[in-house]
């Protein structure tokens, strides 16, 4: 019996109910249905957007920004939290663009999902986030229950653990429309994960049709590792001068002429008028700072001090800071209680975040030990030990001197290696056990490792241990700008408009005024000018020169005030618009020349030893012998990233010194050990997980030219101002 017998049999009212469900509410609330737009046009039949000639409604926009501000102010985890109404719209006009596009990108594949698909996976196999408020502590799920609900909303209201009787009929009601506004939208998520899923379907036999070997070849690049030793000569430290002619230029110009296509942009002059605090501000601050000196200052006894202290703590909105591990106190803040003794007070200091005065309320010895360590983690990687001999063999070339060095060149935690390894104070229980147990063994200034954890090998550097506890008071002064200074520098935007308005040219009117002029690049209507596609779409309103009104971006810490300054038509590019592209693509290639000569004079010295390790004498032009284990994935620690190298890595001959290759950014010498390729056979092996993963990916990069090739008419700047 199908689905659609069924369900007339169970319950008449459902074809009402699922009526609802995929028109969706057409008519809005009382507050938004007599608005008409500026054209005149009704609220009904407004567009918010137009995606190749289909609207999407103002109406179903604001429904649903409506909605999603309900679920976010009724969320408990945003008690006491700012709603950002900005975000959310955001969001919204991002899920409904992208609900259009996949509609009409499964109508251009012939792919269509029915609303009686849809209905029949709602009563016969709803998802598991649907059946969650229907299923018990022991994992039943209720399905007579959830059919009587979803067939007919209106009981939803015998099932809220009050008498229905004592709901009033607002209440009712609201909870009814909730429940099924949170059943459209499940139906409309529902329908885009199985368009998807059989445009995917649809891609992914067209592809294996035209590539079956694609994921053999991935299985392998995705699983093949190698440990090198590598000199890099990059065409970035090539610091030979290098000359480019005009002819050069356009010659290169000529040859690829065809590749220099270009979309709809346009580009704009800035003025910029940055909201700083002005001398008032600062004078107005610096004020309240000496007034705190003068009265610290004639207080006779430290008891006087303090009191005086902790009046101002109120005046000025302090913090009595309660007791805290040193791991958790700003190590700026820590220098200066090395010495400090009870109730000193420390200040004025100019720290990053502004002017401080300090109050040091006591020491005691805590119950936790804390550990300052650094650490350099390598990873596993596809060769379990492969990576525990590079691990050790780093582990003999490491000191406390170079120890920073090396973390940043090796670790494969990006994080702390970028800060020499560094990972601050830390309390037992903070990290793994195996870490955790060395660092606590170790004695300050001392190396230990390689440690193996679940994350890979660890090579560890105590560099302090303490069991201190602190706890201090403090007020901090931070320059602000105020409001009478915000609105003079929006007067001072303004009056440079009616200036630019009037004819003045913009340079000269910057150099008048002292301020930053600046032109942007090239942007296409689908990226934000200045954080804003509100600007964005005023911008391509425009006519060239024209001015728009001052706004401010940057999180409102600058108005900027814009012109016009260049358009062009999708089709052919300029040469004068491509000169500096080319002049930069010319430059590179004479440099990777001078790289080729560089690295053939370094191989000439090297080749003729037994490895790259151990050669401890001085390189031409500063270059240095380095270690790496890599993947066949483009990425080498200590170099740029270079498909290229890692390529010729998994094909050149291993344990030798090998001529220098040229790639993407720069020659390489290489010198390869233990490298591991797996066989195509095992790809048949690699779970299903792979062909998904490839499946996305194919459907997003479809999806995103679908998405660019699409007309898409976006008319927010109609109704908002910020976007």
């Amino acid at each position: 019996m199908g689905t659609i017998t069924k369900i007339r049999q169970v319950s008449p009212y459902v074809f009402v109910v699922f009526a609802v469900l995929f028109i969706g509410f057409m008519v809005l609330s009382d507050n938004i249905s007599n608005l008409a737009t500026s054209g005149g046009e009704s609220i009904q039949t407004a567009a918010i957007c137009k995606v190749n000639g289909e609207k999407i409604y103002y109406r179903d926009f604001e429904e649903r920004v409506k909605l999603r501000t309900d679920q976010m102010r009724n969320d408990p985890q945003n008690q006491g939290r700012d709603i950002d109404d900005q975000q959310i719209r955001n969001q919204v006009w991002d899920e409904l663009l992208r609900e259009k596009l996949l509609i009409q990108a499964g109508e251009k594949l012939g792919v269509n999902v029915s609303d009686d698909e849809i209905l029949d996976i709602l009563l016969e196999n709803p998802p598991d986030y649907l059946k969650q408020s229907f299923t018990d502590e022991q994992g039943n799920f209720n399905r007579q229950l959830y059919l009587a609900i979803v067939t007919n909303p209106e009981t939803i209201v015998n099932y809220l653990g009050q008498d229905p009787a004592q709901i009033d009929a607002e209440t009712k009601a609201k909870y009814i429309s909730d429940f099924r506004k949170q059943i459209i939208d499940i139906t409309k998520y529902i329908k885009e994960q199985k368009i998807t899923g059989a445009i995917q379907g649809t891609l992914g036999v067209s592809y294996a049709v035209s590539s079956p070997t694609y994921l053999e070849n991935k299985f392998v690049a995705d699983n093949s590792s190698a440990d090198i030793n590598y000199i890099f000569v990059g065409v970035n430290n090539i610091a030979d001068q290098v000359n480019v002619s005009e002819d050069e230029i356009k010659a290169y110009y000529e040859k690829y002429k065809n590749s220099f296509r270009v979309k709809n942009e346009r580009k704009v002059k800035c003025l910029n008028f940055p909201i700083v605090p002005s001398d008032e501000d600062s004078n107005r601050n610096a004020k309240r700072i000496e007034r705190i000196v003068e009265e610290l200052a004639e207080a006779p006894t430290p008891e006087q001090k303090d009191s005086i202290f902790s009046v101002k703590i109120n005046e000025f909105s302090g913090v009595e800071n309660d007791w805290q591990l040193i791991k958790d106190i700003n190590p700026e803040i820590m220098n200066m209680f090395a010495t400090a003794t009870d109730k000193e007070i420390i200040g004025p200091l100019s720290l990053s975040d502004g002017v401080h005065f300090y109050r040091f309320d006591g020491r005691r010895s805590g119950e936790q030990v804390v550990v300052k360590a650094s650490h350099i983690l390598i990873a596993f990687g596809n060769n379990k030990d492969s990576a525990k001999a590079f691990a050790e063999n780093l582990m003999k070339a490491t000191t406390p001197a170079n120890f920073a060095a090396q973390a940043i060149q090796y670790s494969d935690d990006k994080g702390s290696g970028a800060q020499g390894g560094d990972l601050g104070y830390f309390g037992k229980g903070r990290m793994v056990p195996e870490f955790e147990n060395a660092a606590f063994a170790a004695k300050v200034g001392s190396i230990v490792g390689p440690v193996e954890s679940q994350f890979g090998y660890h090579i560890i550097y105590v560099t302090d241990k303490k069991s201190d506890e602190l706890k201090y008071s403090e007020i901090t002064f931070t320059l602000t700008t105020s409001n009478g200074t915000k609105n003079k520098i929006k007067r001072d935007a303004f009056a440079a408009l009616k200036q630019l308005q009037d004819g003045v040219p913009m340079d000269e009117l910057a150099k008048k005024l002292g301020i930053e002029i600046s032109e942007s690049p090239y942007v296409t209507k689908d990226r934000p000018f200045f954080g804003s596609m509100f600007i964005t779409n005023k911008i391509f309103e425009g006519k060239l020169n024209d001015f728009l009104e001052p706004k401010e971006v940057f999180n409102g810490s600058s108005i900027v005030v814009l012109q016009i300054s260049g358009i062009r038509k999708a089709g052919l590019a300029t040469l004068d618009d491509e000169k500096e592209f080319i002049a930069s693509k010319i430059t590179k290639t004479k440099k990777l020349d001078i790289a080729k000569q560089k690295a053939t004079e370094i191989y000439n010295i090297v080749k003729a030893n037994p490895s790259l390790i151990g050669y401890d004498q001085p390189l031409p032009n500063g270059a240095t012998v380095q270690i790496a284990n890599i993947k066949n994935n483009g990425i080498i620690m200590g170099a740029t990233t270079d498909f290229a190298a890692t390529t010729y890595a998994f094909k050149l001959p291993e344990n030798k010194i090998n001529e220098p290759v040229r790639c993407d950014n720069g020659y390489f010498i290489l010198e390869i050990h233990n490298r591991a390729i797996p066989s195509k056979d095992k790809a048949k092996d690699a779970p299903d997980v792979n062909k998904q993963q490839y499946a996305r990916t194919l459907f997003d990069q479809w999806f995103a030219k679908f998405k660019e090739d699409s007309d898409i008419q976006d008319f927010r700047s109609k109704y908002y101002s910020e976007y």
